[in-house]
Parts: structure tokens; C-alpha cells; sequence
């Protein structure tokens, strides 16, 4: 029988997460699972917690908690054997939506319990490992504008929703020179984003032609943009309809390097680093992943 251990942070989803998980817990003592819950109590302390799970011979370490659980928990099954579990109860839970796990947790915990284990890629963002997705311009702006918003909102949705509409209307396009294996483009970019995922920032579909385990980075740059064309690519974005517009250039690669005017930060699935010039590049088959099983 498979040992579990739940890397479980109470915090995510705004505190929301908690009710979450004591339900968790009780649904798997129910039937008789063996499993252990070790609950986060600072930032970077779920790497910690799934690397001595690692050591401890655990079969499936699974993160509980949103998008910035997750990256740590993952962290520490690179290139291994284990497999990473999800019970995703976070604000956006991106990286759950291309592989088909519900934020509804009976659904979500047959998956750990009942699915099939993935080999999916993850990716590098100079020194940073991320995922999902990882990008930068718009996105960065919006994650800045969010926390400025966060003290005043009850809900992360509402706040990222204000964060929105301030980068906007404060909009920035950066002059930026992407450099791919066969080629180079200039354009004046709003966004770029990297990734073997589909969606960012609480469920806008970026990215909706990757397939996390073909080896390759989708790339989606928006460049060119107006403040009223800006507005009627939202709700194309969000839907995935985006791809094939003339205001965006959409490709897969290995990696891709980027310098812009001015510099900005990236953005590593949801978290806010260094920036520019920054090199993405993939790294085929890094993680293995409990998912649900095909039909």
C-alpha cells in the first residue's frame, strides 16, 4: 500500500484552506489510507518538509495548498522517482487545470488515490525552477498592483481583479529582443510568457496549445498593443482564444532568451524575481505527477 505525505498549508486560499484540510484528513482516515500530514509554517518550509519525505521513503508527496505550495513541494521531486499528489485548495490553482484535477476535494482525492502517474516537463528561468508558467511584463505589473490592493480586499480574486485594471490603465510596453534556437524577433512586447502549463494568474488560458509532456516551452507574446486593443484581449486571453491574432506571436521551443527596455521583473509561477534579460528554457520529463487516468 502507498504512503502519503500531505505537505498542507493552511494559509492558502486566502485561509480558506483549512476547513480543506481537516476534511482531508478525515476523509482518508475513513479509508484507512497511510498518510501523515505535515503542516507549512513559513515560506520555503514545504521544500523542506518534502525533501525529508523524500529521504523517509514516501511514495507520493502531496502538495495541499495553492500554485506557491505546490512549487515548493515539487521542488524537491525533481528528477526523481517520487510522485507529486495534488489537493489543490489555493486562489488560482492553475497548475492543476491542464491535468484535470477539480478544487472540489472528494473528486481531487480519488485522483491521488485512484489515478496514474504522468512524466510532464518543469522549466528553468535562469536559475529558478518553475512548473507552470513563467513570464514577464503585464503580469508582473499586475502581481505588483495586487499586493498594493491585497490590505484592502477580503478576497485574493478581488484584489488580483484591481490589480488588473490598474495595469491597465497604467499600461507599459517594453522593447524587447526575444532570441530563439532558429532565429531572432524585436518587438514592443506587453508580455511574454514561458511555460508547460496553460493558464496563469487565477485561470487565464495564456498558454492553451502546451501539452506539459511533449518536451518543449510554449511561448506566447503579446506585443504591440494598444489600451483599447489591450481590452478586448482580456477576455480573449482568459478564454484561450488569443492565438492567432496579429498582436501575438505564438511558437514552441526548447528555450527562449529575452532583453528588454526597460527591465523588468519575472514572474516564476506566481512569484515575483529578478528579472531581465532572463533565459527560459525546458527540462523534458523533470517530474512525475498523479493524475487522472486516461480514457
Amino acid at each position: 500500500m502507498e504512503r502519503y505525505c500531505l505537505i498542507a498549508n493552511r494559509t492558502s486560499g486566502s485561509g480558506s484552506a483549512g476547513a480543506y484540510i481537516d476534511r482531508a484528513k478525515a476523509l482518508l482516515l475513513e479509508r484507512g489510507i497511510r498518510f501523515e500530514i505535515r503542516e507549512t509554517q513559513y515560506p520555503g518550509h514545504a521544500t523542506e518538509l518534502s525533501k525529508a519525505a523524500v529521504e523517509e521513503g514516501f511514495d507520493v508527496i502531496v502538495a495541499v495548498g495553492g500554485d506557491g505550495t505546490l512549487r515548493e513541494t515539487a521542488m524537491s521531486l525533481l528528477h526523481t522517482d517520487k510522485v507529486l499528489g495534488l489537493l489543490p485548495c489555493g486562489t488560482g490553482n492553475d497548475y492543476a487545470r491542464p491535468l484535470g484535477i477539480p478544487t472540489e476535494l472528494e473528486p481531487a482525492l480519488d485522483i491521488l488515490l485512484n489515478g496514474e502517474d504522468r512524466t510532464v516537463d518543469a522549466g528553468m528561468a535562469n536559475d529558478q525552477v518553475f512548473f507552470n508558467i513563467a513570464g514577464f511584463g503585464f503580469d508582473v505589473d499586475v502581481l505588483d498592483y495586487t499586493e498594493e490592493f491585497k490590505p484592502k480586499c477580503k478576497k485574493g480574486e478581488t484584489a488580483y481583479r484591481l490589480g488588473v485594471l490598474k495595469a491597465v490603465f497604467g499600461l507599459k510596453l517594453r522593447k524587447t529582443t526575444l532570441t530563439f534556437p532558429d532565429g531572432t524577433m524585436e518587438k514592443n512586447v506587453l508580455l511574454a510568457a514561458a511555460g508547460v502549463g496553460t493558464h496563469f494568474g487565477g485561470g487565464m488560458n495564456v498558454l492553451p496549445e502546451s501539452d506539459m509532456s511533449d518536451g518543449l516551452l510554449d511561448v506566447c507574446v503579446a506585443h504591440d498593443v494598444t489600451r483599447l486593443k489591450l481590452l478586448s484581449l482580456l477576455p480573449k486571453f482568459i478564454k484561450g482564444q488569443h492565438v492567432g491574432l496579429p498582436i501575438i506571436t505564438y511558437r514552441k521551443a526548447t528555450e527562449v532568451s529575452v532583453v528588454c527596455d526597460p527591465v523588468s521583473r519575472i514572474e516564476v509561477d506566481g512569484e515575483r524575481m529578478d528579472g531581465t534579460p532572463v533565459t527560459f528554457r525546458v527540462l523534458p520529463g523533470a517530474l512525475k505527477v498523479r493524475a487522472p487516468k486516461k480514457n
